[in-house]
């Protein structure tokens, strides 16, 4: 995993009907924030998406690449600050060559991130 104990630490992970629910700590030290508006940092959508990403490797046991992204909403800015503890909520439906996965990243407050897209098996 690139993410996973550097930018944040899954702290729970559990099923809700057909959905995952991934309990996320948002890691302040990482040095992206050091170079994402240093002083004010925010956590850049690249690495939501690289997160959820690495949350349907887990949730699917299988190395995955994003082969598609039909939709990825930045719905509000997610700071280390504001929101150190995060939910991430995603499907994974098969596919014949991989998954379908809809996800979204908020907090109690607000939603941050909705992402849907195709995630293919990762050709080693």
């Amino acid at each position: 995993m690139l993410l996973e104990n550097k930018y944040y630490q899954i702290t729970d992970r559990k099923t809700d009907g057909q959905d995952t629910i991934f309990h996320i700590a948002v890691l302040p030290d990482c040095e992206v924030y050091r170079g994402h508006f240093p002083g004010d940092p925010v956590c850049p959508g690249v690495c939501n998406i690289e997160t959820i990403k690495e949350c349907a490797m887990l949730l699917t046991g299988k190395r995955l690449f994003i082969s598609q992204i039909k939709q990825c909403r930045l719905t509000a800015v997610a700071t280390p600050a504001s929101c150190p503890q995060l939910e991430l909520r995603m499907n994974a439906l098969p596919t014949g060559q991989g998954f379908i996965v809809t996800a979204s990243l908020s907090d109690i407050n607000k939603t941050y991130m909705e992402f849907k897209g195709e995630m293919t098996l990762e050709m080693v």
